[in-house]
């Protein structure tokens, strides 16, 4: 009787223990999402704070980009104007941070902006990490060389066995690894580090967005775009939020679409490319 006694006492004892144990294994599962409910939604969030903190990274003319050739010089761009009109749109102040372009996401993932803005292409990789708008600008890339060896370096097959310049994390740097065979790469966190390795002939070519690579060439007449069939692809552009603020990308969203049909983008566009000229 004692045995049985006992062996009950150590079932019931367990059973217990593995309730406790489920419960609060459960209510640790579903505290985040409770803190969030309690949070109320981004965008109630962000009207709550008075402003929308935009991550971009501001070395990506006509994008985003210094209008002086100093940091401190204001910021301006397709993406700024475009984010200015979101901020508008909610009610709210603009807060800008200028973020190295490889760190945005994490920046993002971590609560520190709002949202990431930067000419951004919604690759595989990158959907893992962020939701995305619907597209809001198209363009191909390019190729980007000294005048000098125009003679030389005349298509993608030219490229072999140079010394190629792209950015961090870019879908520049994906291509560029994917369509150029025997070429050496230097990778480099900045366009404007890339763009003094090209004057400086520490590498041969840069593999840059159109658009990005027509604001360099306007200001440095030692350069010219080579175009190449292999980058006529045109890449779109989205802005990334993370991925629990669906309340927030169906808002920007319907923002993006109203401007379309109103032409500010293409405005924003044009502004730009003037703007661009005066750096």
């Amino acid at each position: 009787m004692e045995v049985q006694m006992g062996n009950k006492i150590h079932f019931f004892t367990k059973a217990f223990f593995c309730m406790i144990l489920f419960v609060f294994i459960i209510s640790q599962s579903t505290l985040p999402a409770a803190a969030e409910e309690a949070a109320g939604s981004k965008i109630e969030q962000i009207k709550k704070g008075g402003k929308l903190v935009v991550g971009t990274s501001a070395d990506y003319p006509p994008y985003e980009f210094h209008l002086l050739n100093e940091q401190e010089g204001e910021l301006v761009g397709i993406d700024i104007d475009i984010a200015r009109v979101i901020a508008q749109e909610l009610g709210v102040k603009l807060e800008i941070k200028d973020i190295i372009f490889s760190r945005l996401f994490d920046a993002l993932e971590a609560g520190k902006i709002d949202i990431a803005i930067a000419g951004l292409h919604p690759t595989e990789t990158r959907k893992k990490k962020a939701n995305f708008s619907d597209i809001y600008y198209q363009a191909i890339q390019a190729i980007v060389i000294r005048a000098e060896n125009t003679d030389k370096i005349k298509t993608i097959e030219d490229l072999r066995g140079k010394i190629i310049g792209v950015q961090k994390d870019t879908i520049q740097e994906d291509m560029a690894r994917s369509h150029i065979e025997g070429a050496n790469f230097v990778v480099r966190e900045t366009i404007e580090e890339l763009i003094i390795n090209l004057q400086k002939g520490l590498v041969d070519a840069l593999i840059l967005e159109k658009p990005v690579a027509e604001s360099y060439v306007q200001r440095n007449k030692d350069f010219v775009i080579v175009t190449s069939k292999e980058f006529l692809d045109k890449m779109g552009s989205a802005i990334a939020v993370r991925k629990s603020d669906n309340d927030l990308l169906a808002e920007i969203n319907r923002i993006l679409k109203k401007m379309k049909v109103e032409n500010k983008i293409d405005e924003f566009v044009e502004n730009a490319k003037v703007l661009t000229n005066k750096r």
